[in-house]
């Protein structure tokens, strides 16, 4: 990817939820907001920034052109998706770019994309869960 494709390309998603929309909801505020925490099984992507943040919210506002929310049911296709297509197992954080792409909130049509599944850290009662639907 070039650097346009990078900037154009980068996309931080988060669960619908308070607690993982909070980066969402700080851009839309233009500073950093509280939190609500919630369970989600994007619980990596948990925790507030906080409300004297000196670098992440810096660095999503300057470098990240876009955000979007994807739901749990949509973290939890995107899981069993990676899982029987790719066999890998990956925790709800790792997979919320297979959700956006899966959910088509994002438009890839002719466009180079990269996604990084960052995580596993992921019980087998969640895993079962995920896999019986």
């Amino acid at each position: 990817l070039n650097e346009d494709e990078r900037k154009r390309g980068v996309v931080a998603s988060s669960t619908g939820n308070h607690g993982r929309a909070v980066m969402k909801l700080s851009l839309e505020a233009g500073k950093p907001v509280p939190v609500i925490e919630e369970p989600s099984l994007a619980d990596s992507l948990g925790g507030g920034i906080g409300l004297d943040n000196q670098y992440t919210f810096q660095l999503v506002r300057d470098l990240v052109d876009e955000t979007l929310l994807v739901s749990e049911d949509e973290i939890a296709q995107a899981m069993r998706y990676i899982f029987e297509t790719q066999r890998l197992v990956v925790e709800g954080g790792a997979a919320v770019g297979v959700a956006a792409l899966l959910a088509k909130k994002i438009e890839v049509k002719g466009k180079n994309v990269a996604l990084v599944y960052s995580g596993n850290n992921v019980s087998s009662e969640t895993v079962r869960k995920v896999l019986e639907g």
